[in-house]
């Protein structure tokens, strides 16, 4: 199964709106936690990147770089994960994370920042790792 860039979103929802029941597909949450030890979900649109972004929008960003960087190893392209691009894929995380943003209540919406500052952490640990493209391989691809 291929998840786009919705990812974020899918994590700001199972953390606001039923925080211990899982999806579907399994929350990044979940899966950085089990790994303890990604994501990301890399550079945005230059505007939307710098001081004034929140947690999750600078998860949007890692993701896409560190996606980019792992694309360079896999046998997939961009095309795989909805996208045309590292930029494309930023963006449209960028903008569904502003939709779910829009719909939060404040105590919903300093939730999900939490989240996805804890995700941030988990992606950067997996990076020194060494192993935050094999997460995202079964994120994304697999």
């Amino acid at each position: 199964m291929r998840i786009g860039s919705g990812q974020v979103a899918q994590l700001v929802e199972q953390g606001t709106e039923n925080p211990r029941v899982g999806g579907s597909t399994p929350s990044l949450a979940t899966i950085l936690r089990l790994a303890r030890g990604l994501l990301p979900v890399a550079v945005l649109v230059a505007g939307l990147s710098g001081c004034g972004s929140d947690a999750c929008q600078r998860l949007c960003d890692h993701t896409g770089s560190r996606l980019e960087a792992c694309l360079a190893t896999w046998p997939a392209t961009w095309a795989d994960l909805d996208a045309t691009s590292k930029v494309d894929f930023q963006g449209s995380c960028q903008s569904e994370w502003s939709q779910v943003r829009s719909d939060l209540e404040p105590r919903q919406l300093d939730d999900a920042l939490k989240q996805c500052e804890e995700t941030l952490a988990d992606l950067t640990a997996l990076r020194q790792q060494g192993t935050a493209c094999d997460y995202l391989r079964a994120l994304y691809i697999d």
